[in-house]
């Protein structure tokens, strides 16, 4: 990364190996194994940074994505209590849906999935896992078709643990852990990409019946905390209106497919870094700062080009790492260049608040970023062709989405958000 910093990485356990989840609490298998082996790295790091010219009180967590979502839960959980001291999420939080899938007897339908013919005895059903070539266990098709019509997303992954022991990382919904987090007294550092929802242009392409679902059966498109709180009546009437909000007044259709990608952007992401937002406002004592990733450059950004073909332009989910990182797909560039001027700034940025906790950048671009202080009119730094600190574009989507919810409590855990005004319909954009 260039700069004077000590930059620690670490693997954990993934689908099943990491996250597979067993109620019964003789067997000692509750889950979330792998966001356990995240909490030894920071324990370790902890202990020994400093033989590797590391401050051991002046860590920072940060991961995209998934890891950007575990950041969060490391967050509120109290295993992870002062084991850093602030946060980045890059595109990610705890309350973004794909974090929380309902665990289904995952353990029993994975276990069928390798030809186990017993019944849905926890015991019987570890004892055949554990007999399994190891490698069998991250292969899988376990999703069925219901869950794939909700767009669940991963058959394994952090969950609520089913019963209480040391080391428990998740003991009730994370939702419900955002008032009293102990991060709460740290800053933290979220955002996403300008269109974060175009890496599902391939998916969308090769299954159009998902778009005709979507325009068939809009209330699919809500929140899962709005759609199980109304009547299907109501769920219909808020998803056709969702349906107004990306579309404008272009009919919907299963040719419309960056519109529907537009959706995926906020209902994926967006919605809940807004609500994760939304939450530190009303309860944290640190200050928030948000950023926006918008630089699309023509030929640079990897996962664009990954996902969608040639013709597509925005900067899709994970664009932005490879201004931090070197990626599989990066190439050499030249200094004048407006990737290689976006890498240094991304990069003198990033490290700046890693190492001081203030985001605001002298060695590039000068620029005040503050942190956010309005429930409404979220201002952050967009990252494009320059630097800006303003109100990001998404706002008015944004509000639209919390004003699904019937009141601040169910949209962020607090009993008055300021500015709001709940009996507002939702407003068509």
């Amino acid at each position: 990364m260039n700069e004077d910093v000590v930059l620690v990485t670490f693997n954990y356990r993934l689908c099943a190996l990491g996250f597979l989840s067993l109620a019964d609490p003789s067997l000692s298998i509750p889950g979330n194994a792998g966001l356990k082996d995240q909490v030894l790295a920071l324990k370790w790091v902890k202990q020994f940074i400093s033989h590797f010219n590391g401050d051991p009180k002046n860590v920072t967590v940060f991961g995209s994505s998934a890891g950007a979502a575990s950041t969060h839960l490391l967050m509120l959980s109290e295993q992870a209590r002062d084991l850093f001291k602030r946060a980045i999420a890059m595109s990610g939080c705890a309350l973004n849906y794909w974090v929380n899938m309902p665990q289904t007897n995952m353990a029993y339908r994975l276990a069928k999935f390798h030809g186990y013919n017993g019944d849905n005895i926890d015991a019987n059903v570890l004892q055949f896992l554990n007999k399994l070539d190891p490698a069998k266990l991250v292969v899988h098709s376990l999703l069925n078709k219901d869950e794939q019509r909700k767009s669940y997303m991963f058959p394994f992954g952090p969950i609520v643990e089913p019963y209480i022991e040391e080391g428990c990382i998740i003991p009730e919904r994370p939702f419900n852990m955002l008032k009293n987090a102990w991060s709460n007294k740290i800053s933290m550092m979220i955002g996403g990409t300008s269109f974060e929802g175009l890496f599902m242009y391939s998916t969308l392409k090769r299954n159009p019946d998902i778009m005709k679902l979507l325009f068939n059966e809009p209330a699919l498109i809500l929140p899962e905390d709005v759609y199980n709180s109304n009547t299907t009546k109501e769920n219909k009437r808020m998803g056709e209106q969702l349906l107004k909000l990306h579309f404008g007044e272009k009919e919907p259709n299963d040719h419309s497919l960056l519109h529907y990608l537009d959706i995926y952007s906020y209902k994926i992401f967006w919605h809940d870094f807004h609500r994760t937002i939304l939450a530190r406002l009303s309860f944290a004592l640190a200050p928030t700062f948000l950023y926006r990733f918008g630089f699309d450059s023509p030929d640079f950004n990897p996962n664009r080009r990954r996902y969608s073909d040639e013709k597509a332009r925005g900067v899709s989910h994970g664009d932005d790492l490879c201004y931090l990182f070197h990626a599989r797909d990066s190439r050499k560039l030249y200094p004048n260049s407006a990737e290689y001027k976006t890498i240094k700034r991304m990069i003198s940025m990033w490290t700046t608040y890693a190492t001081t906790g203030d985001p605001d950048s002298q060695t590039t671009d000068p620029i005040i970023w503050d942190a956010v202080t309005k429930y409404y009119n979220l201002r952050g730094v967009n990252i494009g062709q320059h630097l800006e600190f303003k109100t990001i574009p998404e706002v008015d989507k944004l509000e639209a989405w919390a004003k699904l919810y019937k009141g601040p409590e169910q949209l962020c855990g607090a009993h008055k958000v300021e500015d709001y005004n709940w009996g507002d319909p939702l407003p068509t954009i």
